[in-house]
């Protein structure tokens, strides 16, 4: 099948450039259309109904993400290409959707690609970009995220979240209603999303939820209890910062 895509960039080298990428290595890729702003993009989308938008996010006036606000349903896979940007990056990747660093590398054009594609094929509603716009429109409420397991994508509240314990490469995410979710990502990676979201690192293999915190225990060197009844190791090199996060 031909994806129809729209390209949506606010410079117009980069638009030439990503559909002259997309002509020489993803023949499954229509490239209808292409926009260099956030209000242009919305019309071509409109008039268009593509199943796929290359989508800049850093624009003048207004931005790829601020652009999905303003759609009332979003029905077409999003592939983000962008310059680097910290915040940017962590809003995408908690809802584990594709992105593209510019400049484009080949291979993860074709990788992001074929994704989209086995989401298309099967009529799969994007519950990724679902709960990134989600995230976008809903500033007070909690916050959700998307944990890949080997068989499963799981959409999680941040606030549901209890405590985060680092094993290698992997996350085990300890949850209130009693599941434990393992996360092929290291903790380090998911202590840099969850910050902002008062996770607290206690310790090399800890992340801690501030809002699950039931008490710190002096004796045994300090650690600390959560809420569910578990315990949490404080390393002494993080012992200071901790205490004063939970004062905060």
């Amino acid at each position: 099948m031909k994806l129809k895509s729209i390209i949506i960039d606010d410079e117009l080298h980069n638009q030439k450039n990503l559909k002259l990428l997309l002509e020489m290595h993803c023949p499954e890729v229509l490239v209808l259309a292409m926009a260099s702003s956030a209000d242009e993009g919305l019309s071509l989308i409109t008039e268009h109904q593509p199943d796929l938008v290359f989508l800049d996010i850093e624009m003048p006036r207004k931005n790829g993400f601020s652009m999905l606000e303003d759609l009332q349903e979003v029905d077409f896979e999003v592939i983000f290409v962008t310059a680097y940007n910290k915040y940017v990056l962590k809003a995408i990747r908690s809802c584990a959707l594709d992105y593209l660093m510019k400049p484009v590398v080949i291979s993860e054009l074709q990788q992001a690609v074929q994704n989209v594609l086995k989401v298309v094929e099967h009529k799969k509603e994007n519950h990724k970009l679902k709960t990134l716009v989600e995230n976008l429109k809903n500033n007070q409420g909690p916050k959700k995220i998307a944990l890949s397991t080997a068989d499963e994508l799981f959409f999680v509240a941040v606030d549901d979240i209890i405590r985060c314990k680092g094993e290698n490469n992997y996350t085990m995410f300890f949850l209130t209603d009693k599941r434990s979710i393992l996360v092929s990502r290291t903790l380090k990676e998911w202590d840099e999303l969850l910050s902002a979201y008062g996770f607290i690192r206690t310790h090399q293999s800890h992340l801690v939820n501030k809002k699950h915190v039931k008490s710190y225990v002096k004796r045994d060197g300090g650690y600390i209890l959560m809420e569910d009844g578990s315990t949490v190791s404080v390393s002494k090199y993080k012992k200071e910062e901790t205490l004063r996060e939970l004062a905060s």
